[in-house]
């Protein structure tokens, strides 16, 4: 909150998968419109900060889910998770869609969809170049 203020966004969720939701990471979208946050029961959840309700869970991981980051554009959310993959989540209606739930008095059940899956723990790359890296010496 820009202002000082602060506010709890609690995981009250009618819907768990277990009893164990307990926080691992947290990131605030670049608009500061939206907060995820990881957790241990597997889940990515969204919650709208002018409101505090929770909008989205995103589903996907089989594992503890550790850490959770917005794209700077803040149209995608990357998620990391101990069953070694990354997903990427596209979250660019999040917004949009709540408001026009909201007006419309429905419940959206459509989730966000994950667009991308990376798999495994293995990073290419390409081959080293000094001019890069004038502070390492080559001996």
């Amino acid at each position: 909150m820009v202002d000082g203020s602060s506010k709890v966004l609690t995981i009250n969720d009618a819907d768990p998968v277990n009893n164990d939701a307990g926080v691992t990471s947290v990131a605030i979208s670049p608009n500061g419109q939206l907060v995820a946050a990881g957790s241990l029961d597997t889940i990515v959840r969204i919650w709208e900060v002018a409101t505090g309700m929770l909008i989205e869970r995103l589903r996907g991981h089989r594992d503890s889910v550790y850490s959770v980051a917005f794209t700077p554009d803040g149209k995608g959310l990357v998620s990391g998770s101990l069953d070694k993959t990354l997903k990427y989540w596209d979250v660019s209606g999040l917004i949009a869609k709540r408001k026009e739930s909201v007006a419309n008095g429905k419940k959206d059940d459509k989730s966000s969809q994950c667009t991308m899956n990376f798999l495994g723990h293995t990073v290419s790359s390409q081959r080293f170049r000094p001019q890069f890296f004038p502070h390492v010496i080559i001996p």
